[in-house]
């Protein structure tokens, strides 16, 4: 039961982490000027702020139909294709591996690799994107290290 507990816990942050993924990708992508280490998060149209239900990943963009609750208007289909890639990478991949520690270093990497590959071929360029760029491995390091805490316990259990 202990374990089932743990598992969960592993695919609910990997489905929480591709959340953060996506936004922390499409921030540094844009040079926004909100750190990416800041939690808030604005429609792109209207510039309201999205309540925590309107922040769920991949749920919210399906209940409200791919648009901005406050202005109707559309949220880019990247952002709920992002949210998907990853949550279903990360969770495949700990199943796959039957939730084996080794997985953990792989969604690091698949991470990177990915937020790396979209910032040369879409991302701006200037000191915007270092700033960026360091906040978002500040805040990947406290995200995933969370989630190897948990593959620890598992480790423990089992």
């Amino acid at each position: 039961m202990i374990q089932l507990l743990i598992k969960t816990a592993i695919c609910i942050s990997f489905y929480i982490i591709g959340a953060y993924a996506t936004t922390d990708i499409l921030r540094l992508l844009k040079g926004h000027p909100v750190s990416v280490g800041n939690s808030d998060c604005f429609c792109e149209s209207c510039g309201c702020k999205l309540t925590l239900r309107q922040q769920i990943p991949i749920f919210s963009y399906l209940s409200s139909q791919g648009k901005c609750r406050n202005c109707g208007h559309p949220v880019s289909p990247g952002n709920f294709i992002l949210e998907v890639l990853f949550t279903t990478v990360f969770v495949l991949a700990a199943v796959i591996t039957g939730f084996r520690p080794v997985i953990w270093p792989f969604c690091v990497l698949f991470y990177e690799a990915v937020k790396l590959f979209c910032i040369i071929r879409y991302g701006k360029r200037g000191r915007e994107l270092a700033k960026g760029l360091f906040f978002s491995l500040l805040g990947n390091a406290v995200n995933f290290s969370l989630v190897g805490v948990l593959f620890f316990f598992l480790a423990l259990v089992c």
